[in-house]
């Protein structure tokens, strides 16, 4: 017969198959790894960013206009930002208009050329002449020319932008405490559980017999003319009594043990900065 108690001792001994102790390593060990990986992932776009405004404003522009001039949601969110486009104008430079015979007027012209400018740090590419002039036709070539010069000038937006960043310090974000916990329950309960039935039925038996019988005779019709009769019968019958036994038997055997193991593991850690090299009086 099974025992509940044996079965519950015996779960318990699997616990080394959770991989508690395991698995709470590889929890400390990633933890530490993201913030690690986080903090070198600030330094290096820090980095990037000190490394482009080391540039001159010229290859700023040379390096990144291109890749913002790919991106056609930047160039159409500028175009939309202008103030002073007729709607038919606005929709050819978003390329929402095949229209033809369209021409810039001077207040429109004027409006694009403030809006593209560039500082003279730009060196060559900043020019003295309009990028645009009023009265000029509205085609495919002039839109490509305006779409290039909004990109060098967001190109310069971005370049002051992080001119400005970098005067302003690095934004530094770190952990400066946190805590790492693990905690395992485990619990196993083993029973067992044993019946019996058992039913006896004694089925009764009857049984009955009878009979007759019976003789005769006429001597007148004998020679002789004699006259003779008899007669006989017989009965008999065997009653077995009924009889019926029904015994019940039934046995239960129940066994059972629960065993419960707490693991808890806790701890509290801060971020610190060491100086890879002595400062300099």
């Amino acid at each position: 017969m099974a025992n509940g108690a044996n079965q519950a001792v015996s779960n318990a001994t699997r616990l080394p198959e959770m991989r508690f102790p395991e698995f709470t390593a590889k929890l400390i060990t990633d933890t530490f790894d993201a913030i690690t990986a986080s903090y070198i992932h600030q330094m290096a776009q820090y980095v990037n960013v000190v490394k482009a405004v080391g540039q001159t404003l010229e290859g700023f522009i040379n390096d990144t206009a291109a890749d913002i001039g790919a991106d056609q949601n930047q160039i159409n969110a500028f175009l939309v930002s202008l103030s002073g486009l007729s709607d038919d104008t606005l929709n050819f430079l978003l390329g929402d208009s095949t229209a033809t015979g369209l021409s810039l007027s001077g207040a429109e012209a004027t409006a694009i050329n403030d809006a593209v400018a560039l500082p003279a740090a730009a060196g060559s590419f900043a020019t003295t002449s309009p990028a645009v002039a009023g009265g000029a036709a509205l085609t495919s070539s002039r839109r490509a020319s305006i779409a290039q010069a909004i990109a060098r000038r967001i190109a310069a937006n971005k370049y002051d932008l992080l001119q400005t960043m970098v005067k302003q310090g690095v934004l530094r974000l770190y952990v400066d405490n946190g805590t790492i916990e693990t905690r395992l329950t485990f619990s196993t309960y083993g029973s067992a559980v044993s019946s019996s039935s058992q039913t006896a039925r004694e089925v009764a038996e009857a049984s009955k017999v009878s009979g007759f019988g019976g003789g005769g005779g006429f001597g007148a019709l004998l020679p002789g003319g004699g006259i003779a009769a008899g007669a006989g019968a017989t009965s008999g019958s065997t009653n077995a009594s009924l009889s019926v036994s029904t015994a019940n038997s039934s046995q239960r055997d129940v066994t059972g043990s629960r065993v419960q193991i707490f693991g808890r593991v806790k701890l509290n850690f801060k971020s610190d900065f060491v100086p890879l090299a002595a400062s300099q009086p």
